[in-house]
């Protein structure tokens, strides 16, 4: 059985993130796949965005909270750094500046977010198909 190094992962990870068509720089396209639910996303959040006190509580970091009903604070809002940008735009990946700092592309203002450490693939990606898939509530 071969074995497989880190260059090795890396580059089949390059392939198939480039296989995309929404040009999102992590999974392929929705398009006969399974989408991401709200539920999934707020897994996510909870984990990785709310739970230390940064985007939750009575003073949210950036003032954006993401626990509750966090979509109707998100979806179709623009964004406080790139106001260009809706911080969710339903449909459209690669204009959602929430995905596009969670990736840390080059468009974002400050850093990557969370700080200190991406989210895994797999958790960018639900975001990512959540938002493909029209950030349904």
């Amino acid at each position: 059985m071969m074995k497989l190094t880190p260059c090795m992962l890396l580059a089949a990870t390059l392939l198939w993130a480039g296989c995309a068509d929404d040009n999102s720089t992590v999974g392929p396209s929705d398009a006969g796949g399974e989408q991401a639910t709200l539920a999934q996303v707020g897994e996510v959040f909870a984990l990785s965005c709310a739970f230390s006190g940064c985007h939750s509580g009575a003073e949210p970091a950036a003032g954006l909270s993401l626990e509750g009903n966090f979509a109707a604070r998100i979806v179709g809002v623009a964004s406080g750094q790139r106001p260009d940008f809706k911080l969710v735009e339903p449909g459209n990946p690669n204009k959602s500046y929430l995905l596009i700092k969670v990736r840390g592309d080059s468009e974002i203002v400050s850093q990557q977010m969370p700080p200190g450490a991406p989210l895994p693939a797999e958790q960018v990606e639900i975001i990512r198909a959540w938002i493909a898939g029209g950030a349904k509530e």
